[in-house]
């Protein structure tokens, strides 16, 4: 080594501070490259603590996405039948509604025939009213006419309680 130096001219501090330069240097060099392999290695941790934690994400998200397809298929199919009962619903409100609008136009016939009826009940009853009348003027009559016939049924009476003296008389008379 010595001769190395004398070869080169060089002190033998000069050259220990030069192999300790170089020792330093390359200590210094694999020092920052450690703290950046290190700075990097921590990096690449934090990246993939973070990689893991947006793929539990995304899996959460996933769950999320296929949670809310079934709730949006169950949606889908609740509308479905409610759009389905809505449907037979009207259909059938529309079916009570003609039946109401029919049974209205009965009650309004019947309405109109029971005036009808009323005024032919009104009119039948001033009819019996006169008959009524013309019953009691018609009785009235026939008790007349009885008491006539009564009267005169005793004229006859007398009348052939006489002839039957007469005759009695004549044959008499004539034996």
């Amino acid at each position: 080594m010595q001769k190395l130096l004398e070869y080169f001219n060089i002190d033998a501090m000069v050259f220990g501070a030069i192999v300790a330069s170089v020792v330093l240097a390359f200590v210094l060099v694999v020092v920052i490259f450690t703290v950046r392999y290190k700075g990097l290695y921590e990096r690449m941790s934090h990246l993939r603590d973070q990689l893991k934690q947006r793929e539990e994400s995304i899996v959460r998200l996933e769950e999320t996405v296929k949670e809310s397809q079934i709730l949006a298929a169950t949606q889908a199919q609740e509308i479905s039948q409610l759009q389905e009962n809505l449907a037979r619903h009207d259909e059938e409100k529309r079916k009570v509604e003609e039946q109401l609008t029919l049974a209205r136009e009965r009650i309004e016939t019947q309405r109109e025939r029971v005036a009808d009826l009323e005024k032919k009940k009104a009119e039948l009853e001033t009819k019996l009213e006169h008959l009524q009348e013309r019953l009691a003027d018609a009785n009235e009559e026939i008790e007349k006419v009885r008491k006539r016939n009564e009267f005169w049924v005793e004229q006859i009476s007398e009348l052939r309680t006489k002839h039957e003296a007469v005759k009695s008389r004549l044959r008499r008379y004539e034996k």
